[in-house]
């Protein structure tokens, strides 16, 4: 399972940094490089989600089902506060860097789903 992981998180590295590389272009036509810094926020959010998730799911491969259903669960209420809190942050600066923020967790969570889904169907085939 780590190596599953690792492979996913360096494919996952490269994947955004072609996509990064796209958005810092977009922003510099647009010269909106100060969403930059929501989008990294968004991508640290991601991230945290992402490892956050990862953790529980890895530790509770060796517990209970009762266990491993209260670990999830305390999981899911720790990266719930961390979406609020953050996006509570965001939407207090402005619009649209709360748009920033929101746009590089959705491209964290989706692309590493993606590719979590992607690795789990290409080994049973």
């Amino acid at each position: 399972m780590r190596e599953v992981i690792l492979a996913n998180i360096i494919k996952m590295l490269k994947i955004l940094g072609v996509l990064t590389a796209m958005m810092v272009v977009s922003l510099l036509v647009y010269q909106q490089m100060v969403l930059l810094c929501g989008l990294a926020a968004g991508y640290f959010m991601g991230f945290a989600w992402y490892g956050i998730m990862l953790g529980r799911l890895w530790r509770s491969a060796d517990m209970t089902v009762a266990q491993a259903k209260s670990t999830m669960a305390i999981g899911l209420i720790l990266r719930l506060v961390l979406l609020l809190v953050v996006f509570g942050m965001a939407i207090q600066i402005s619009v649209e860097q709360f748009v920033a923020v929101v746009t590089g967790f959705a491209i964290v969570y989706v692309l590493g789903m993606v590719l979590l889904i992607q690795s789990n169907y290409s080994r049973y085939l």
